[in-house]
């Protein structure tokens, strides 16, 4: 087992550039796997909360995963190592159920089945954490591969231009927070009022989308530019009070949420990274 975990792969963590909270209510997402941010099997001493996931998918998961065989080598000292955050919105759970459903999923089990079907099965898995899953986080994570969701449920591997990732940062908020209360306000404020959300944030996020999919630089800052400013102007408690002043940046950069807000990661998006990181300083992350 040691020369295999040493060779093995990892399970990348996710940002979802664009989509946040918009996908709930029939907008597109866009979702990419990070690898800076990952898991990997390694031995050690045995983590309870792995034997307890594997208990619940005995139990409840057991058509899929060979629970057994993971319970057994849980408490063997087979764990997972890796340095993604939890509370920041960047798929921590999504990577655990990638792991154990590539190491674990029954021998009967087609791992590659198609995308639809593979998502729904890793949502299973996912319940354990959230209650409810979408199987999104999970399903980048097990393919690492850039994500086209849809509202309606659909998730499709989607090919980026060379370089997309020019210009876009993350910044770490240093702030956990819980996601529930954060999406609940949001779909509270679209019951009230949902045309000026459609207007001034899901269509400029379906914009910005389609313009990094083309290769629209142009069009990608100035659709981010709009989602940045609806946010800041309409949800301004979604942003961590200390990042307010500088969400915008004008012809520099723009921030934007990454997820559901309230801290964790905020995502930037650059037009000139060298004044973007005199403004901003080093708690820059650059994806590309």
């Amino acid at each position: 087992m040691t020369d295999e975990l040493a060779t093995g792969r990892t399970y990348p963590a996710k940002v979802l550039l664009y989509g946040e909270h918009t996908l709930l209510r029939g907008g597109r997402g866009l979702a990419v796997p990070y690898p800076r941010y990952a898991l990997r099997w390694a031995t050690g001493d045995p983590d309870p909360r792995l034997a307890s996931f594997a208990d619940f998918l005995g139990e409840s998961v057991a058509d899929l995963i060979d629970a057994d065989r993971f319970r057994e080598e849980v408490s063997d000292g087979l764990r997972l190592a890796g340095n993604i955050p939890t509370g920041y919105g960047l798929g921590s759970s999504g990577a655990v159920c990638a792991a154990v459903w590539d190491r674990y999923a029954r021998p009967g089990v087609d791992r590659d089945r198609p995308t639809r079907k593979l998502r729904a099965d890793l949502a299973r898995l996912e319940a354990y954490f959230h209650g409810s899953s979408s199987g999104t986080d999970p399903l980048i994570s097990f393919l690492n591969h850039p994500l086209l969701l849809s509202g309606g449920g659909n998730a499709g591997a989607v090919k980026l231009p060379a370089g997309w990732a020019r210009g876009f940062f993350l910044i770490d908020t240093g702030m956990e927070r819980s996601a529930a209360p954060l999406i609940n306000r949001f779909l509270e404020a679209y019951a009230r009022a949902p045309e000026p959300i459609r207007e001034g944030w899901q269509a400029p996020a379906d914009r910005a989308i389609e313009a990094l999919i083309q290769g629209d630089r142009e069009g990608l800052y100035r659709a981010t530019a709009r989602i940045s400013g609806f946010q800041r102007l309409h949800f301004s408690h979604f942003i961590p009070e200390a990042w307010r002043d500088r969400w915008n940046g004008g012809e520099n950069y723009r921030l934007k949420l990454c997820g559901a807000g309230g801290g964790g990661m905020v995502l930037g998006l650059a037009r000139d990274p060298e004044a973007t990181g005199r403004a901003l300083g080093e708690e820059l992350d650059w994806l590309g």
